[in-house]
């Protein structure tokens, strides 16, 4: 998992699937609309911009994905995303390569919090099990935000 700021992006990635990932993310402006997945390169990135209300995680399950990596930011109000190493995980849903995703049962409050504010980007690996749409306080809100999911096989550093 990478956190950072989104003007620090080239400080870690190179290649040019990374590029084109964060030009798009650059791009977008918290009016921007919401969209299903759309392809951005092909079906080597892809981006989608979704609103909902941030939850508790009562009953939420953890998600991972096997041949994309996400980039996830917030364009209006925060969410966290809560953390956990993958291989550390009971399976609640085996892995659909229809949706590249597997759910996992929540084993209780995850070791790190991530705090998605608009301006910074979390980069999530196939190794890196995450809940997102978390409130960030007490109280739920809606938050507006993108998920950029890059092939894992052009994502190298």
């Amino acid at each position: 998992m990478i956190v950072d700021r989104l003007e620090n992006w080239p400080k870690y990635f190179k290649a040019p699937a990374w590029r084109t990932a964060f030009e798009y993310l650059q791009s977008l402006k918290p009016d921007a609309a919401e969209c299903e997945m759309t392809p951005i390169s092909g079906d080597d990135v892809r981006g989608r911009v979704m609103k909902y209300l941030t939850r508790g995680p009562e009953n939420a399950l953890i998600e991972a994905h096997d041949r994309h990596v996400d980039i996830q930011m917030s364009l209006v109000n925060c969410e966290a995303i809560d953390w956990y190493p993958r291989a550390s995980l009971e399976v609640h849903t085996p892995y659909d390569p229809k949706d590249d995703a597997v759910m996992f049962k929540r084993p209780g409050p995850s070791p790190v919090r991530v705090i998605n504010l608009p301006c910074f980007f979390t980069v999530l690996f196939p190794q890196d099990a995450h809940l997102p749409g978390m409130m960030c306080g007490d109280l739920a809100e809606e938050v507006k935000k993108v998920v950029v999911k890059i092939r894992a096989d052009l994502a190298v550093l």
